[in-house]
């Protein structure tokens, strides 16, 4: 009885960590080059970071909400869309991975939902590397996030800054570990049982 209750408490705080770990564990890694200095600014960020830059009373970006998307950016964003219903699914796993660990005695459907929850943390990387790849090469330069108007400040920001590193950060890789973590977890209660099963049988037989 103590193991079960054990298993369950395991699996319901890796999998409800998921969320704390998406909202204030940074997200992504953004790293800008200056090529006239050849120095490099880099930032962690986190949803939370977004929303208090952004959307929060205090922020310092209310001109946002004015934002005009360019084509450019715009034609990247189905897989910025793509990389967030991969984080959606990958939170709603870790929900059902909590409820079902608490309400279910079978295991396996646990193990399942963690094996889920691993492909979703994977293809979130796949589509957010492909969702960074044009601003990285050079096809979407800096000038073209729409931020000023096409002139002079616009060619020179474009001409001296140069992004890096656009990538899931911590985040990803906390989350993927929550998940595999469960799966592991969940993998080793089921080959304990499954030998006490085959034990069972051969007294029996």
């Amino acid at each position: 009885m103590i193991y079960k209750i054990v298993y369950k408490t395991v699996v319901v705080l890796l999998a409800l960590s998921v969320i704390p770990i998406a909202i204030f564990t940074p997200m992504f890694q953004i790293v800008g080059q200056v090529t006239i200095s050849d120095t490099y600014v880099g930032e962690h960020v986190s949803f939370y970071d977004v929303y208090k830059l952004f959307f929060s009373k205090e922020s310092t970006f209310e001109g946002f909400k004015d934002y005009e998307m360019t084509d450019e950016v715009r034609s990247t964003m189905p897989w910025l869309i793509t990389s967030g219903s991969f984080l959606g699914a990958a939170l709603l796993l870790g929900i059902a991975a909590a409820v079902v660990a608490l309400a279910c005695r079978k295991k396996m459907p646990v193990f399942c939902i963690s094996a889920a929850g691993c492909i979703a943390v994977f293809g979130l990387f796949r589509s957010f590397k492909a969702f960074a790849s044009p601003y990285l090469d050079g096809t979407i330069n800096v000038g073209k996030f729409g931020f000023m108007e096409e002139g002079i400040i616009e060619s020179l920001l474009t001409a001296v800054v140069k992004l890096v590193t656009l990538q899931i950060s911590s985040a990803g890789f906390l989350i993927f570990g929550a998940f595999a973590a469960i799966f592991l977890w969940t993998g080793a209660f089921l080959l304990v049982e499954w030998g006490e099963t085959d034990g069972k049988k051969a007294v029996r037989k």
